[in-house]
C-alpha cells in the first residue's frame, strides 16, 4: 500500500518521458507512473504490490532478485548508461524490449524505497544494428564486405588451425561485366549484380560466407573442406547455378563467372597467399572464358 506520504511527490512524476517505477524495501512496486503502461502494457494496479521481478523475463528473474538484494543493501544512485550492459524488461504480452534502466535511493514519510527510471532503447538498438551491419555489408547487393570476408577468412583459418581442417578460398569474376554497363547501362549492371549476389548466395552451407570485394569481383570463403578435389566438386555445382541467362528489365543477359581457388594450408599458411594463388587461378580461368554460353565454372588445376 502506498504511505499517503507519497502522493504529492508522486503526482510529479505522472508527466515524465521515462517509466518510472517506486519499489519498497522488499521489492514490492507501490507506484508506476503512466509511462509504464504504455510501455509495458501492464496498468499501474497491475504492478503495484507485486515484486519488480515481474517486468524481468522469466529466464532473468533469480538472477535480478539476487542483484536487488545486493543493491538494496547497499543503495547508492546509479546513472542511465553507466553500466555495460543493456536490461530486458517483460511486457504483459511476454515479448521484451531492451531498456536502460536508472536507480536510486528514496526516502520519504518514514519509509527506504528505490525509484527505478526505464527508458526503451529499441530504437537505439536498431540503429546501432543497423550501422553495424552497413560497416559490414555491401550496399548494392548486401553481402559480407571485404572487411567481412578477411573476418570471416581469418576465423575460419584459425579454426581449421586448431581442428586441423581445410579451408577453401574462392575468387569470383563476372566475365564481360563492362559490356553489360556499356551496352544496356549502369542500372542493369547493378540489377546483373544483385541477381549473380543471389545466386552465389544459394547452395552454401550456413557456415560459408559470400562477399563482394569489389566492382564486379566476389569470392567465398568455404570452410571445413573434405579436400582439393570435394572442394573442386562443390565449387563447380555451385557455379553452375550462377552462369547463365538473366533476364533483366526484359532484356536477355548472358552471364558467365570466372573462378579461382586456393586451399589453406596447403597453398598458402597466410591470407596474402591464399588471395594471390586464387587470384592467378582465377586469371588462367578467365582467358578461357568465352564471350558469350554459359560454361560448367571448374576451377583448372
Amino acid at each position: 500500500m502506498r504511505p499517503r506520504g507519497l502522493e504529492q511527490d508522486l503526482g510529479l512524476l505522472e508527466p515524465m518521458p521515462d517509466a518510472i517505477v517506486l519499489c519498497d524495501s522488499n521489492g514490492r512496486i507501490v507506484y508506476a507512473n503512466r509511462r509504464v503502461e504504455g510501455m509495458t502494457g501492464y496498468a499501474p494496479d497491475q504492478l503495484v504490490g507485486r515484486t519488480v521481478e515481474m517486468l524481468v523475463p522469466d529466464g532473468l528473474r533469480a538472477a535480478h532478485r539476487k542483484h536487488r538484494l545486493e543493491y538494496q543493501a547497499r543503495p547508492r544512485p546509479r546513472h542511465m548508461g553507466s553500466v555495460d550492459h543493456d536490461f530486458e524488461v517483460r511486457r504483459a504480452d511476454g515479448s521484451t524490449f531492451f531498456a536502460d534502466v536508472a536507480l536510486g535511493p528514496f526516502e520519504r514519510a518514514g519509509g527506504r524505497y528505490v525509484i527505478a527510471v526505464i527508458r526503451d532503447i529499441t530504437d537505439r538498438k536498431d540503429l546501432e544494428a543497423a550501422l553495424a551491419h552497413r560497416a559490414l555489408h555491401d550496399p548494392l547487393t548486401g553481402l559480407a564486405n571485404r572487411t567481412l570476408f578477411f573476418d570471416r577468412l581469418r576465423q575460419a583459418m584459425l579454426n581449421a588451425r586448431r581442428d586441423r581442417k581445410q579451408v577453401g578460398v574462392v575468387m569470383l569474376d563476372v566475365d564481360q561485366f563492362k559490356s553489360v554497363n556499356d551496352q544496356y547501362g549502369h542500372q542493369v549492371g547493378d540489377k546483373v549484380l544483385r541477381k549473380a549476389a543471389e545466386r552465389l548466395s544459394k547452395g552454401l552451407r550456413r557456415t560459408d560466407t559470400v562477399a563482394r570485394i569489389g566492382g564486379d569481383e566476389f569470392a567465398w570463403v568455404l570452410p571445413a573442406i573434405g579436400g582439393r578435389q570435394a572442394a573442386a566438386v562443390m565449387m563447380a555445382k555451385l557455379l553452375r547455378d550462377v552462369s547463365g541467362r538473366y533476364s533483366v528489365d526484359g532484356k536477355p543477359i548472358q552471364v558467365t563467372v570466372s573462378a579461382g581457388m586456393a586451399i589453406f594450408p596447403d597453398d598458402g599458411d597466410d591470407i596474402d597467399t591464399l588471395i594471390r594463388v586464387a587470384d592467378v587461378e582465377l586469371y588462367a580461368d578467365k582467358r578461357h572464358a568465352p564471350i558469350s554460353a554459359s560454361r560448367r565454372g571448374a576451377v583448372r588445376r
